[in-house]
């Protein structure tokens, strides 16, 4: 009989921003800003930074085409964040970096180049900064409102990416 896994106990800190606007390099920085300061100045320093969902854009579905980025992840391999032609990933590297702490990217609009397809990914680092796992979120059921707004349940097969070892970990209240 396989035993269950072991949790181990870590700190976590959830960053919520407001001021969102249209200024997608002002959000940037205003979300980097916001990891140092959940960085620092604590007794324990969190070793799991996350941020809100549409943290570099403002929310709402007619936003998304216009600050889509292209993340290209591809599950096994190598991904260079130097190269990459996302912002976002490039400012949420570097802090993962800098911090030395894991940091999930709650989630920006990412557009797939080889179908145009527009989603909400959250991407995921390690305390050295590499991008180690992207999930695009699955809308649970369709919404088609005429003239307003429509979203359709999402069969692409996409999910998490890695398993981490800060997945085998509970959270400590």
């Amino acid at each position: 009989m396989a035993r269950p896994p072991v949790f181990k106990s870590f700190t976590l800190a959830l960053v919520q921003l407001g001021g969102i606007g249209a200024d997608k390099s002002a959000n940037l920085q205003h979300a980097r800003d916001m990891i140092l300061k959940a960085a620092a100045g604590r007794a324990k320093k969190p070793e799991l930074i996350v941020l809100p969902e549409c943290f570099n854009s403002p929310y709402g579905h007619v936003h998304f085409p216009n600050y889509a980025e292209e993340i290209g992840f591809v599950p096994g391999k190598p991904y260079d964040v130097a190269k990459s032609n996302s912002n976002s990933v490039k400012m949420l590297s570097a802090a993962a970096k800098e911090t030395g702490t894991w940091v999930i990217g709650g989630s920006i609009p990412e557009r797939d180049l080889t179908t145009n397809n527009v989603y909400n990914t959250c991407t995921v680092y390690n305390p050295n900064g590499d991008l180690v796992a992207t999930h695009r979120k699955v809308h649970l059921f369709d919404i088609d409102i005429p003239g307003k707004i429509t979203f359709k349940v999402c069969s692409s097969g996409f999910k998490t990416i890695k398993e981490t070892e800060a997945c085998h970990r509970r959270v400590k209240r």
